[in-house]
């Protein structure tokens, strides 16, 4: 079943993992649609409860199997990296009709499908999210004219089309790409911020933490995200991370070299060129 911009036609949605982003997928889902059913998946009964009785879910499960997905369904895993594929398969198994994700990996996610399931799943990104987790911090706006990645591969082109349909009807903006093309991307600009913030988190001691300000503050926030979610993220990318952490030494090291030899010139135009390219970054 298709869906069409301004004439969402979706009827089931199955979201495994209802943290951060599949609560604000849900969110959004139900502003926007509250025709459409949205059952969560996850561990927890308890959780799943209360996101049902707060109104983001119509019905749950802790389970994925043939009773819980209703025909037709649009799928959406949102895990860590590396248990999407496991879920991928499950979904594809119980009947679902098509499945995304919304990992920040795209390539290890496909090889570990390694063939399954593959014609039905079509690999997203949405840009967005924030170092809080859980659903009680849903945002139903969280997509709004943010970014997300897509990423065909081997799924068929009306499967495509479904998934673009979807995110762009809870207000994304989709950019298509190859994996290894968003991996490479996303390695520089997601996944080595998190690693540099937790650098510099690091870095300083306990006792110092009194004398921080906001430029420290700002600069290590998303250092307090999840880290084991961001261990499977690293290592699920870990040729271009590590491509991604090479650069960062070699501009770390010509300011280190600058500063050493008191070469102000150069100094100063490194920290010009970086100033220049973070303001044309559109402030949010």
């Amino acid at each position: 079943m298709q869906i069409e911009v301004g004439n969402f036609q979706e009827r089931n949605i199955i979201i495994v993992g209802v943290g951060l982003i599949g609560g604000s997928i849900a969110a959004a889902v139900r502003k926007r649609f509250p025709e459409c059913n949205v059952i969560g998946i996850g561990r927890d009964p308890e959780r799943l409860k209360r996101a049902t009785k707060t109104g983001l879910l119509t019905d749950w499960s802790t389970e994925i199997t043939p009773a819980s997905i209703p025909k037709g369904s649009l799928g959406i895993v949102c895990l860590p990296v590396d248990q999407i594929a496991q879920s991928v398969r499950q979904l594809a198994q119980a009947g679902c009709e098509i499945v995304t994700d919304a990992g920040s990996v795209k390539a290890s996610i496909y090889d570990a499908l390694n063939g399954d399931a593959r014609g039905c799943f079509v690999g997203s990104h949405p840009i967005a999210g924030g170092e809080h987790t859980g659903f009680e911090n849903a945002d139903a706006d969280l997509f709004d004219e943010r970014l997300c990645v897509v990423t065909p591969m081997e799924s068929p082109k009306a499967n495509t089309d479904r998934i673009v349909a979807f995110w762009n009807a809870i207000g994304s903006r989709v950019q298509q790409m190859s994996a290894d093309e968003h991996d490479r991307i996303l390695a520089l600009t997601s996944h080595l911020p998190h690693v540099m913030a937790a650098a510099m988190s690091g870095c300083v001691p306990q006792e110092f933490l009194p004398f921080t300000g906001t430029g420290y503050r700002d600069t290590t926030r998303i250092a307090a995200g999840s880290a084991s979610l961001w261990t499977s993220i690293l290592l699920g990318n870990a040729t271009h991370c590590a491509a991604s952490i090479i650069a960062a030494e070699r501009s770390l090291k010509e300011i280190r070299e600058a500063i050493l030899a008191g070469d102000s010139t150069t100094l100063e135009s490194l920290l010009e060129t970086s100033a220049q390219r973070r303001r044309q970054l559109k402030q949010e």
